[in-house]
Order: structure tokens, then C-alpha cells, then sequence
């Protein structure tokens, strides 16, 4: 049912309907009892009024938007796609519209304007805060979703110092002390995460006076070589970055007979369905995605209301490891 719908069965104009729905007092009077048949009906047949064209027409808007480089980011099961979902539930319960922008030409440039007007901005996986230049410049609210912002916006991220140091802390009390690490590096990956989980496993091997056993990125050479370079120092686990990873050292491991676990523990980051289904079920560290998400709406709600609130602020939230089946105290040497 539409408003004009609406106003032609209660015999009024499509505005006296329009500036009841809206509340609007000013320079408008109505008779109560139009006023309460109208709200009658509405209620009655369930019509919702198009958020997003009434925040076109006013000068105030509902309307976030989010702001992607990539379309992948919501296509497979991602810390990313699980913080938009939860975003996305939550906007509405505080009358907030939403939409999906692609912006898949801003890796290293600046990310555009909207064209339309918007109340906020949400965009993941940020890597420099100079591509966020001219969003700064136009003063328009935003929050940085698993990625770094600017002087004015805020930002939302995993703590993966804090995560690395969660799975490290795991191993050695499993008595693991020759753990090896692949993060798969590839030239132009500068994200957060990549530099932070490398950085606190080195300054653990540091405190507890363990070698750092881990890939060399300058070498650019295949992950299996990385993983029987591993092998050759006597690695007990191995902490892979990500998914992809974990399941290339499952299938390596395999086609070598190592038993995993018993001979050698894998552990790896984020907790997608698909680790449940490997042989053996990955541990993991789960990366917080709904937690990211229902804390980004949080900030933009609060910056919405002052927008001084949380400038140039990072808030780092922590994961929690998943036991499986894929990690187990050091074997016994010799």
C-alpha cells in the first residue's frame, strides 16, 4: 500500500497523510479525528514509509552507508561479513537506513564521496588513513571497521596482539617450544593484522627465550617450501595466519604422514564453518566479528550525537580460542 493509496481511501491529501506519518506540526493543522483515522489505518494494513527517500527529502538523514574496495568482503565467511551482518541488524533498532557501496578502485587512493547524503560512513579493512582525505575534509562521521582511520573518524579491530599472544600462551602450555609461524606473505599486504599478529610472535619467542621459527618473506617462495623449511628446524606447532593456510599445512602434513596432532599441532586464525570439516577440525582463533560490528554502531551513535567523540580513537577487541581437534601437548623428543 502506498501513501497516495492511502489518502484516496480516507478521502484526504497525500500531504495530510504525508505530515501526519512525519509528525509535523508546523504551519499545518489537522482535526484529531482525521488525525487518529489515519493513524488507524495505517496501523491496520502495516504501511511503512520509505526511510530512505524521506532522508533524501529532509535536511537531516538516517541513512549509513558502507564503503567497500572489495565485493569479496561479504561474499565468503569473513570477521568482516560477520561485523557488517551484526551492523546490520542492529541500524534499524535505531531507526537507521543503510546501503552497499562499491569503491573497488580505492586500494591506494582516496575513497570517494557519497553522491547522495548520509549520515555516516562505515569502512572495513582500511589500510592508510590518507585514503580517508576527502571524507575528513567533507566532516562527515565515520567508523573504520578491522582497519585503521584518520584524525577525525574512529576506528573498530581485532586486537591481534592480544590474539597472537592467546595462542602462543596455548602452545606453551602444551609444552610446545618450537613453534613455527606462516603468515603467507604477499607483496602489498600491509593490513593490521598481518603486522601485529607478526609483531607479537616475535616479542613472545622474545619473553620466553624461544627461536622465532617463521616464514622469510624476502625469499617469495611457495608455502610448502616455507612449510619443509619449517620441518627441517623440528617445529612441534604451527600457528597459520589464516584459513587458506591451515588447510594447504593439513593437505602438506598429509601427503608427508605427519599425524597431526600427535606430531604436530595446527592452529589457525578466524573461526569460519569450514574448520569444523576438516581432518582433523582446526583450533582457532576467533576473530570478533559480531562483537566489532555491535561496537561500531555503539560509536556511531555516539559520534552522531557529538561528533568530537572518539577522534583519531582505535578500539581493540579481543577474540577467544576454539578448541578442536587439531592441537595437542608436544610430542616427547627423543
Amino acid at each position: 500500500m502506498t501513501l497516495k493509496e492511502i489518502a484516496k481511501e480516507l478521502n484526504v491529501s497525500p500531504s495530510t497523510v504525508s505530515r501526519v506519518l512525519n509528525g509535523c506540526n508546523k504551519n499545518f493543522t489537522v482535526k484529531p479525528e482525521v488525525r487518529a483515522r489515519i493513524l488507524e489505518h495505517v496501523e491496520k494494513n502495516g504501511y511503512t514509509p520509505n526511510r530512505i527517500f524521506r532522508s533524501l527529502r529532509s535536511k537531516e538523514s538516517n541513512l549509513i552507508s558502507f564503503l567497500f574496495y572489495n565485493r569479496d568482503l561479504l561474499r565468503y565467511p569473513t570477521p568482516v561479513a560477520e561485523a557488517v551482518d551484526a551492523i546490520s541488524r542492529e541500524l534499524p533498532k535505531h531507526n537507521y537506513t543503510f546501503n552497499f557501496t562499491p569503491c573497488e578502485s580505492v586500494r591506494n587512493i582516496y575513497y570517494p564521496l557519497p553522491e547522495w547524503r548520509v549520515a555516516a560512513l562505515v569502512i572495513p579493512d582500511v589500510i592508510y588513513p590518507r585514503q580517508l582525505k576527502e571524507i575528513e575534509d567533507a566532516g562527515i562521521p565515520y567508523v573504520v571497521l578491522n582497519g585503521v582511520c584518520g584524525k577525525t573518524g574512529s576506528a573498530i579491530m581485532s586486537d591481534e596482539n592480544a590474539n597472537m599472544r592467546m595462542v602462543m600462551e596455548q602452545l606453551y602450555s602444551l609444552g610446545h617450544r618450537k613453534i613455527g609461524y606462516l603468515d603467507g606473505f604477499q607483496p602489498g599486504n600491509h593490513h593490521h593484522s598481518f603486522n601485529d599478529r607478526k609483531r607479537s610472535y616475535n616479542d613472545f619467542c622474545d619473553e620466553y627465550n624461544l627461536e622465532p621459527l617463521q616464514s622469510e618473506p624476502w625469499k617469495y617462495e611457495p608455502l610448502e617450501t616455507q612449510f619443509d623449511e619449517l620441518l627441517k628446524r623440528q617445529i612441534t606447532a604451527i600457528v597459520c595466519y589464516c584459513d587458506d593456510i591451515a588447510m594447504q599445512v593439513l593437505y602438506f602434513a598429509w601427503r608427508r604422514r605427519i599425524q597431526i596432532p600427535n606430531q604436530l599441532s595446527v592452529i589457525t586464525f578466524n573461526a569460519t564453518p569450514s574448520q569444523q570439516y576438516t581432518i582433523p577440525p582446526l583450533d582457532a582463533l576467533a576473530v570478533p566479528g559480531t562483537e566489532m560490528g555491535l561496537e561500531t554502531v555503539r560509536v556511531l551513535i555516539e559520534k552522531r550525537k557529538n561528533p568530537d567523540d572518539y577522534r583519531g580513537y582505535s578500539i581493540r577487541i579481543p577474540g577467544k580460542l576454539i578448541h578442536r581437534e587439531s592441537v595437542a601437548p608436544a610430542p616427547l623428543v627423543g
